[in-house]
């Protein structure tokens, strides 16, 4: 494998996963790390290894100091990385990307704006249900309640005398 081949393989691996700036900024550290010329050039590549290794290490640890921030930074490089592939602003486009690959249409705002008014609508039967079902408790169950509770205090105050 050569400096270029390494530095290839390692951007690409990197590409759609941490930021445009990381991946220039690890490029060149290890650019330069090769070019180095304290070993040879084929002696650095085996001391560095696979890059594909290098660069699940560098991601992992990209995510890591991110903390809960880290899946906002990933949405962004993949952003970053589909306008690079297809020449156009992919945010721009009414569709999302997804982790499996799939792209799918964003709902539009009156979609939206349906579902809206559904959930409300929903909430206004549960009130009228709730306000009828409470109207006949009070007019109907109640007094009933009541003149079976006094009919038997009468019953028992009168039976035991």
């Amino acid at each position: 494998m050569t400096k270029n081949e390494f530095l290839d393989i390692l951007a690409e691996s990197l590409s759609g996963n941490v930021p445009t700036a990381e991946i220039e900024e690890n490029i060149q550290y290890y650019k330069s790390y090769i070019e180095s010329g304290e070993e040879s050039e084929e002696k650095a590549l085996k001391t560095l290894g696979d890059p594909h290794l290098i660069a699940r290490t560098i991601i992992d640890s990209f995510k890591a100091s991110k903390g809960p921030m880290a899946d906002f930074y990933t949405e962004q490089a993949r952003n970053e990385y589909s306008k690079g592939m297809s020449g156009e602003d992919t945010n721009s486009t009414d569709y999302r990307q997804y982790d499996n690959g799939y792209i799918r249409p964003q709902p539009k705002w009156y979609y939206k704006l349906i579902a809206i008014l559904m959930v409300v609508a929903v909430i206004a039967i549960i009130l009228v249900i709730g306000g009828l079902a409470t109207i006949v408790i009070i007019r109907v169950v109640l007094p009933v309640v009541l003149v079976i509770i006094v009919l038997k205090f009468i019953a028992n105050y009168f039976g035991k005398s």
